[in-house]
């Protein structure tokens, strides 16, 4: 059975713990400091009410050596043309993402989580979608909007902050760019990559294990009229590994969005 790549699954969990807040960003005035930027960024995605994200992935990666074996691929595959898709409708805590691999058998599908139910469609499956409990797909606990509301943010900001200083990252502020057409801060983050493999090694788990990075390099873009994330870019590359560059764009905050379930005639039995 061809699984849902994990990728895809951590996107979720990510998404769904994203999904938490209520209420509206308002504007700030300029920063000059990075950290400062990506800081705010940070508090300021509790409030987030619903966003619509674009994930653009190229690159050609050798799938063995990122315990390939172990989840029915091989070889190498080209990521070009990879992407994914869709909304997250923050507060019923829903999303739902459409996603094209066209190196891998020119994959599609779609995943929608919606009352706490998870619906994934891949076209190497069939048409139809399959339908399980969220909290048994993607293995973190999600906070509930009360618990994130409560949360002091200053703790979450502290945590990122040593986290970054503790991998040696030095962040750069670069000129104002625009995403979306609407201004944007942009913000480059150079971390060792010695301080990556570091951490790669400490990791010890089988997809990670003699992963060794030759480069890496990480920009953010944050909206400066709400300090909310914006885009992310990230790119990397290794001997073993290969390549890889990912664009996370950030849009459309706050607009309506309507996630239903998949009809029952559309689900597998």
């Amino acid at each position: 059975m061809f699984h849902l790549p994990r990728p895809a699954l951590a996107l979720v969990a990510l998404a769904s713990i994203v999904m938490a807040g209520g209420c509206s960003s308002s504007g700030a005035p300029s920063i000059s400091d990075p950290n400062e930027v990506i800081t705010k960024s940070v508090i300021a995605l509790p409030a987030v009410k619903s966003v619509h994200l674009k994930l653009e992935v190229s690159g050609k990666v050798n799938t063995g050596a990122l315990g390939g074996s172990s989840s029915g691929l091989s070889g190498n595959i080209d990521l070009a043309g990879t992407t994914l898709e869709g909304d997250l409708d923050v507060v019923k805590q829903a999303v739902d993402v459409k996603f094209a691999v066209p190196g891998l058998l020119g994959t599609t599908g779609e995943i929608i989580v919606v009352d706490g139910n998870m619906y994934t469609k891949i076209s190497l499956s069939g048409d139809k979608f399959s339908k399980s409990k969220l909290s048994d797909t993607v293995p973190v606990s999600i906070p509930s909007p009360g618990a994130v509301a409560s949360a002091d943010p200053s703790a979450a900001v502290a945590s990122l902050t040593k986290a970054l200083d503790d991998a040696g990252a030095k962040a750069t502020l670069q000129a104002d760019d625009k995403v979306n057409g609407k201004d944007a801060y942009h913000v480059s983050v150079s971390i060792p990559v010695d301080k990556i493999n570091a951490l790669l090694a400490a990791d010890g788990g089988s997809t990670t294990a003699g992963m060794q990075l030759d480069s890496a390099t990480f920009d953010y873009w944050v909206y400066k009229d709400s300090l909310l994330p914006a885009k992310m870019t990230i790119a990397g590359s290794a001997a073993t590994l290969g390549n890889l560059n990912l664009v996370l764009t950030l849009t459309d905050y706050d607009k309506a969005v309507t996630i239903n379930a998949p009809a029952d005639s559309d689900i597998s039995g």
